[in-house]
């Protein structure tokens, strides 16, 4: 019996250490080279595991969102964020829901037709850079989990404060289980850098929302 034991815990310390050892392999190519989350993992981005501690609508309104509002979810994958923020600005507010990957994109536009909701988004099949949107013409912008999976994170942040309002926020989280995770001091360095003021940081280092006024 004790023999049965040891090798049912001998192969469950050797799984634990096969995923520890992938996520590490993970991290360290996003160090060297950072790039999105391969649509082939889309499912675990409304995994009920995540939406556990991932509350979006709790979220967004730390983040101030409001009705009415213009909205950017940069980096929006499968519309986690960007249909509770439709619901939020409600008929008369507008979410750009942007994506480098059509696939995700083609999930949220679904999924927010069967919610009732697509006609107060606009999906933009694009990267952070050249943003199709015209000066001082947002109130918000999101960014979750997606800072750390742009290669360009100076010219990404010119580009948001570019589109964004004076005094308008912009809202980054954070969570340890993504691969390209950014630690706070460094989300915090990046995003002053480019010219944004520091607002409010909650959470934990686990997963953690920190918003940001652009200080045009």
């Amino acid at each position: 019996m004790a023999g049965i034991i040891d090798r049912f815990a001998n192969i469950a310390f050797v799984g634990v250490g096969s995923v520890a050892g992938f996520q590490l392999s993970l991290r360290a190519v996003q160090n060297v080279r950072p790039h999105p989350m391969p649509r082939q993992f889309a499912a675990l981005l409304e995994h009920p595991m995540r939406l556990q501690y991932l509350d979006s609508a709790e979220v967004l309104g730390m983040y101030g969102i409001r009705a009415d509002m213009t909205v950017i979810d940069l980096g929006c994958g499968t519309g986690l964020f960007t249909r509770p923020a439709a619901h939020m600005v409600g008929e008369n507010g507008r979410v750009h829901a942007i994506d480098v990957q059509n696939a995700l994109l083609a999930t949220a536009e679904r999924v927010a037709q069967a919610e009732g909701i697509r006609s107060r988004i606009t999906f933009h099949h694009a990267g952070a850079y050249e943003l199709s949107l015209p000066d001082d013409s947002i109130d918000l912008a999101i960014l979750v989990s997606t800072l750390g999976e742009i290669p360009d994170k100076p010219a990404a942040l010119s580009e948001l404060r570019r589109v964004l309002k004076g005094g308008a926020r912009l809202g980054i989280s954070e969570e340890l289980l993504n691969p390209a995770y950014m630690l706070a001091s460094s989300v915090k360095r990046w995003v002053e850098d480019a010219g944004f003021s520091f607002v409010a940081k909650t959470g934990s280092p686990f997963c953690y929302h920190m918003a940001f006024v652009n200080s045009k």
